[in-house]
């Protein structure tokens, strides 16, 4: 009997389904669109537009999802497809706008859609968030934002602060980008240093960097630079006491290959002579040093230890002659190990720099290879900034003003931080 009533009770049941099912509202697509759109808009709250449809909440919200999956899956496939017509470019423009207009509006509507849904619904805060797939966490956020400064408190915040104490003025920037152009051969480091000793205002190279980089100004360097080894082992720590020493091929049209025979200082790698020669002996190698003696004034005072020289095993500093003349000089001579260029990195990376500005040019004339020369050592020794000396010039440590430069500059950092400290204070108030 029991089994009877439940077969009659489940008949019923079937019954009323397919009742509901055969009377219940149909929505085609075009409504659908229709009321997410009106949603979107936001003339009315979603309880009030599902009221009037006679649809519930979460089916509006199904519908939105669907909406907006279809559409992302649209403009997806829309980038497969050439768009080299113009039909294409209005479809894509129009879709590019919708797509900005529903993301504007999901951003503005949707948080406080969320709270007044979860404000009316008769079931706990949290089983009505966990439905939604929204963090509690997330929604208290919204929620305390919402009560104390309203709904415009929802919108997104942007995470970057309006204004920056540090920032470098407008003027100054111009300046900086005035200067680039003028010598475009400097990097943003030397660039960074150049305008703080000139200008008397202190800017990091990164913020020259940036600047550069947002006015399409950084070029990408015309050769590869290769270390050596990251640091000599047996560290100089005065000028003078150890030189570099080395032979560089230059080769003149017409007239073969010219040998340049450089003295460079370990410490300050300061060039303190050259001589470009027709041949690579030790009686060019001593005349070099004649030179270097005699710029360094060594030669003319007494001194407790001479420079040390340092090499490589070329043939023309293995010569006997060679060793008599130091011997005579009173100076030590030490070479670096075979096949081993990183013991003398330093005068390596002078030859790889000297190289990289001469060479742009033919030379026809030994005499015009010597001009190019001297006017390259000049600016290497004075102008150039060289970053493992602290952005200091050769010549500036070399004759002692180095310390001194340092200072200064640090005092003009610290007035430029304390200038646009003042000038961000007065524009606060």
């Amino acid at each position: 009997m029991r089994q009877k009533n439940e077969r009659h009770r489940d008949a019923a049941d079937r019954t009323v389904k397919d009742i509901r099912c055969k009377t219940r509202k149909r929505y085609s697509s075009e409504d659908k669109i229709r009321i997410v759109l009106a949603g979107l808009r936001g003339e009315d709250s979603i309880a009030e537009l599902c009221r009037q449809e006679g649809i519930a909440q979460s089916q509006y919200y199904s519908w939105s999802k669907e909406f907006m999956e279809a559409g992302r899956k649209r403009l997806a496939g829309d980038t497969a497809r050439e768009a080299n017509t113009g039909e294409v470019q209005d479809l894509r423009r129009e879709a590019r706008d919708l797509k900005e207009v529903v993301a504007e509006q999901t951003l503005e509507l949707q948080k406080l859609e969320i709270i007044r849904l979860v404000e009316q619904s008769h079931l706990p805060a949290k089983q009505t968030l966990d439905t939604l797939g929204i963090p509690r966490t997330t929604f208290y956020r919204w929620y305390d934002r919402y009560q104390t400064d309203g709904p415009e408190a929802l919108e997104d915040r942007t995470p970057k602060p309006s204004r920056v104490w540090n920032r470098i003025p407008d003027d100054t920037r111009g300046r900086i980008v005035e200067m680039a152009l003028a010598e475009p051969e400097l990097s943003p480091r030397e660039l960074a240093v150049r305008f703080t000793d000139t200008q008397k205002y202190f800017v990091s190279e990164a913020s020259v960097y940036r600047l550069l980089k947002a006015h399409d100004l950084i070029t990408s360097p015309a050769f590869v630079v290769l270390k050596a080894a990251h640091e000599f082992r047996d560290k100089t720590t005065t000028i003078n006491q150890m030189w570099q020493t080395d032979f560089t091929y230059i080769k003149i049209i017409g007239w073969g290959w010219y040998y340049l025979s450089t003295i460079l200082d370990d410490f300050s790698r300061y060039v303190v002579a050259w001589k470009l020669c027709t041949t690579m002996t030790a009686g060019d190698v001593t005349d070099t040093l004649e030179l270097a003696l005699e710029a360094s004034g060594c030669d003319q005072v007494a001194v407790r230890h001479k420079p040390r020289l340092l090499s490589d095993n070329g043939a023309s500093y293995i010569y006997g002659e060679l060793a008599d003349w130091l011997n005579e000089q009173g100076m030590d001579h030490v070479r670096g190990a075979p096949y081993h260029p990183q013991t003398q990195g330093k005068i390596e990376r002078w030859h790889q720099t000297l190289k990289n500005r001469i060479l742009l040019e033919n030379y026809f004339l030994p005499g015009d290879l010597n001009v190019s020369i001297e006017r390259f050592v000049t600016h290497y020794n004075h102008q150039r900034y060289h970053e493992s000396l602290g952005n200091l010039t050769p010549a500036d440590v070399y004759f002692g003003r180095g310390e001194s430069i340092l200072l200064e500059r640090e005092r003009i950092k610290r007035n430029t931080l304390n200038q646009r400290r003042l000038q961000y204070r007065n524009q606060a108030a």
